[in-house]
């Protein structure tokens, strides 16, 4: 068994700072590339991102066919419920001819919590683990440093889609370094909370309660995530519809794709 403040420390580090520096290297991109090319490049993030995650959710059930019974449909209005919680808060996502770009912060705000959801999942099976592992070493604990490594660089990759919807639909909500740092700082803190969350609270759950089924956090937090989708998309569609802009699109789509995938293979 691990300790507490150990695996608090372990989580607190493995999300908060792999965020920030993934928000400072998309930002250090903006300064060369279109907003747009950062949100194609996010979205091909976001592809692997749903191919990932839509498996931590058992595939809402899709392998059991009609014999699931309630715990099935449970999993789907779970799954639901977030998609349409978190789409009820924006309501200018489909509004005719409304790009969003006066909503400001609140949209990039709203993406992080969307994204770090998921990462409530994540948090209570770190939590659940170090609870109930017999070993002592933190790497070991979680399958050495490969497997390790891999989680870090998602947690830094993943926030790269918040720091894309930052560029396009608020950057203009601080004017200088200090601004964009706390700015950065929110949306770290936005994306990481769920995860910090579910750490701390697991690790003790799990030893009062065995058997706890996490699918149902990883189906919430995919039905929230969808929302980052939604949003990253609606740049791509606003361009001079050119060969070459369409060709540069689809390359950065498959880029940020490649990045995420590349990850997931630390993690075989």
């Amino acid at each position: 068994m691990l300790g507490f403040a150990e695996t608090l420390g372990a989580t607190l580090g493995s999300f908060l700072v792999p965020a920030f520096v993934g928000l400072l290297i998309i930002s250090a991109a903006a300064h060369y590339l279109k907003s747009r090319y950062l949100a194609a490049f996010a979205i091909g993030l976001y592809l692997w991102f749903f191919s990932d995650t839509i498996g931590d959710a058992s595939f809402l059930g899709a392998n059991q066919g009609f014999a699931g019974g309630a715990a099935h449909l449970a999993l789907w209005v779970t799954f639901a419920i977030g998609f349409l919680a978190v789409l009820s808060f924006d309501r200018n996502m489909f509004a005719e001819g409304h790009k969003g770009e006066g909503l400001g912060f609140g949209i990039p705000l709203l993406m992080a919590v969307a994204i770090g959801v998921h990462g409530f999942g994540e948090g209570a099976a770190v939590g659940a683990t170090a609870a109930a592992t017999d070993s002592t070493n933190l790497l070991e604990a979680f399958g050495g440093l490969s497997a390790a490594s891999s989680f870090i660089i998602h947690k830094g990759i993943e926030p790269v889609m918040i720091g894309a919807a930052y560029w396009v639909y608020a950057r203009d909500h601080a004017t200088n370094l200090t601004g964009r740092l706390k700015d950065f700082s929110v949306l770290t803190l936005a994306f990481s909370l769920p995860g910090i969350i579910g750490a701390a609270t697991f690790y003790y759950v799990v030893q009062a309660i065995s058997g706890i089924d996490l699918t149902y956090a990883f189906a919430l937090g995919l039905g929230t995530s969808i929302y980052a989708a939604l949003r990253l998309a609606r740049p791509l569609f606003q361009g001079s519809g050119s060969n070459s802009e369409s060709v540069r699109t689809a390359f950065l789509i498959l880029l940020g794709l490649a990045c995420l995938y590349l990850a997931a293979l630390l993690h075989a």
